[in-house]
C-alpha cells in the first residue's frame, strides 16, 4: 500500500506546510479532515465563496484525474485560507493564526506597497 503525505497538516498546534511542485490542492474531504469539519460544511461554503464572487472557480479548483478514470475536484490554497476563515473549528483557528503571523513577517511588512505607492 503506497503511503501518502498530506501537502498540509496541523499537528499540536502547528501547521506544516509541504508544498509541492504545483502548489498545495486539496479535495473536500482532505480540507474537512485538516480542519476536522464535515464534508458538507466544506461544499457549503465552497458554493457561498464562490457565490460571492471572492474567489474565481477558474482560479481555485482544479479537476484530478486517476488512471482508473475517476476525478475529483482540488482546491487551491488560496480557497483553503478562505475557508480557514470562514469554519468554526480549533485546527482552523491555528491554520488562521499561522496565515496571519506569515503575512505580518517584517520580510512580508517591507515589500508591501505605502500609501504612495501605485499598484498596477
Amino acid at each position: 500500500m503506497k503511503m501518502t503525505t498530506q501537502p498540509i497538516t496541523i499537528e499540536n498546534g502547528r501547521v506544516i506546510l509541504r508544498p509541492t511542485s504545483g502548489g498545495v490542492w486539496l479535495t473536500q474531504h482532505q480540507i474537512a479532515d485538516l480542519f476536522c469539519v464535515f464534508v458538507s460544511a466544506v461544499g457549503a461554503n465552497i458554493r457561498s465563496i464562490r457565490q460571492s464572487g471572492i474567489l474565481r472557480e477558474e482560479d481555485t479548483c482544479r479537476m484530478k484525474l486517476y488512471k482508473d478514470g475517476s476525478s475529483v475536484e482540488v482546491y487551491s490554497l488560496e480557497m483553503i485560507t478562505a475557508l480557514a476563515f470562514r469554519l468554526d473549528s480549533r485546527e482552523a483557528s491555528v491554520f488562521r493564526r499561522w496565515i496571519i503571523e506569515r503575512a505580518t513577517t517584517p520580510e512580508v511588512v517591507w515589500r508591501m506597497p505605502t500609501t504612495n505607492t501605485s499598484i498596477n
